[in-house]
């Protein structure tokens, strides 16, 4: 949802209005009313690929979908559509293709999912982050697809680093690994870094671990049964902060906070990493659909932004070792920030605008 909230964030500086289509079960129920903008759901259902009577009741639920879509599309009629996807955006899709609606849609990922294969037929264009992915489209879709980057939430990449330090209670002139496992957090991260700890924080790294909400009194209990071992060796040093967090509400701080970060590699992740600039040690969501994290991070570590960790191998020392590569060898490690920078499209959100504009034969100079 990071992406379609810049998106319309863009919109309405433009001077356009925006209205949200979604499912009453994805959390772009709870998303897109905080960010303050209007939303209505359509009946959705995911389908499997086995044949079986649930199988049945989902295409009709899809089914009743398209049908309100269409209801939609005739009662609103918008001057364009941009679909992100997903099951409730896939009915829409199909609305639009039939109205003859101009529909713009947005693949994030390195390797396109199901749905947005199917739906790439009747787009109008085709806009994705990585220029990777344009072949995965077909030949039938040359001239459709165009890079725009994945939009960012504003306020990445331009906070001040001392007062973001400051707002987390971290040492404004330590080395700092930010952990990010996702809102949900991810359990193979934080139980890799609660055992690394101890030589990160002895080697003079300090860490900000952001562990989920689900994860964040597991994570707690565990840092404060091992509290003793994680602090310097050193008498009379300063222990070295370990500032745990179940979420982060303004990434914009974690990320100025940080000289290096560890986490997924999801789509919006790594747009926001990289606008960021910071060097990134990525362990792929192992289940993604069709392993796109893995190929999204490809993308990172082709330019020398960062470094692959499989989930099946993230151990304290395999992490250890990344993080402390960065940690003594200060030169490699700013080299890696341009790095991560050179691929950040700030201006990813104008760029849909304008498609979208041109699409929907919308003022251009609005």
């Amino acid at each position: 949802m990071f992406p379609a909230i810049a998106t319309a964030e863009a919109l309405k500086r433009a001077g356009h209005t925006v209205l949200f289509v979604g499912t009453r079960g994805g959390m772009e129920a709870r998303a897109v009313p905080a960010a303050g903008y209007d939303i209505l759901f359509l009946p959705s259902r995911p389908v499997s690929r086995k044949l079986s009577p649930g199988m049945l009741v989902s295409l009709a639920v899809t089914g009743a979908g398209v049908v309100a879509a269409y209801r939609l599309l005739a009662k609103e009629r918008p001057a364009a559509v941009a679909s992100t996807g997903g099951y409730a955006g896939a009915a829409l899709a199909a609305a639009a293709a039939v109205r003859r609606t101009p529909m713009l849609l947005f693949e994030p990922n390195a390797i396109p999912g199901r749905t947005n294969r199917i739906l790439a037929r009747w787009a109008t264009r085709i806009a994705v982050a990585y220029a990777s992915c344009a072949p995965c489209f077909g030949k039938e879709a040359e001239g459709r697809v165009v890079v725009t980057g994945t939009p960012v939430r504003p306020g990445i990449g331009g906070e001040d680093r001392a007062a973001s330090r400051a707002a987390f209670g971290l040492d404004p002139d330590r080395f700092t690994l930010l952990v990010v496992g996702g809102s949900a957090g991810a359990r193979s991260l934080n139980q890799a870094v609660l055992a690394a700890a101890p030589a990160l924080l002895e080697a003079g790294a300090q860490i900000l671990h952001q562990t989920g909400r689900a994860g964040f009194e597991d994570v707690r209990s565990a840092r404060e049964r091992s509290r003793r071992s994680v602090l310097p060796k050193n008498e009379g040093a300063e222990p070295a902060p370990y500032v745990l967090v179940p979420f982060v509400e303004k990434m914009g701080q974690a990320y100025a906070a940080a000289d290096v970060i560890l986490c997924r590699a999801g789509a919006s992740t790594l747009a926001e990493v990289t606008t960021a600039g910071l060097p990134a040690i990525l362990v792929p969501y192992p289940y993604a659909v069709g392993d796109h994290q893995t190929y999204n991070a490809k993308a990172l570590v082709d330019a020398g932004a960062g470094v692959l960790i499989p989930d099946s191998e993230l151990t304290p020392e395999r992490l250890s070792e990344a993080v402390l590569h960065w940690l003594r060898d200060p030169e490699a490690r700013a080299k890696a920030a341009a790095a991560s920078r050179s691929l950040a499209r700030p201006d990813a959100a104008e760029r849909m605008v304008r498609l979208l504009e041109e699409m929907g034969g919308l003022n251009t100079e609005a």
